[in-house]
């Protein structure tokens, strides 16, 4: 895995995006364990509308704003990680020894290919424990 910091541009619209989503599905909500739970039931409504490839604009919005309550919490970062080098939003542990491909993971849960939740896969980060979303790097 190739890990390279965002560019200033990605990172601008990685932040755009999550604030738009945070407006829309949690406006009233401001603690980073409530927002998981409140897009639980985002994820479950893509789930059951359409699935990931008709709402690849919200699944984006949705594994960002978890991937930024998991960077408030725990203490990850945005990153670039992917097999080949393309730009690939990530978080990534303090220590860097673990990612989420919070998109690719976000698309996963969507479309019913993997199992769990988003408070598993947020659980998972903080206490350092093994989840299928979680890569080893």
């Amino acid at each position: 895995m190739q890990v390279a910091p965002l560019s200033d541009k990605h990172r601008g619209e990685l932040q755009l995006a999550t604030e738009r989503a945070l407006q829309q599905w949690a406006k009233e909500v401001f603690a980073p364990r409530e927002i998981v739970s409140a897009m639980e039931r985002i994820l479950l409504f893509l789930r059951q509308n359409g699935g990931a490839s008709k709402q690849a604009r919200q699944v984006a919005s949705l594994a960002f704003v978890i991937g930024e309550q998991v960077v408030q919490l725990g203490g990850w970062k945005w990153m670039s990680v992917s097999d080949d080098g393309s730009v690939n939003p990530a978080i990534v542990s303090p220590d860097g020894g673990r990612a989420v491909l919070v998109v690719d993971v976000m698309t996963l849960l969507v479309a019913g290919e993997t199992k769990g939740s988003l408070g598993s896969l947020v659980r998972a980060c903080l206490q350092n424990e093994p989840h299928a979303g979680v890569v080893t790097m």
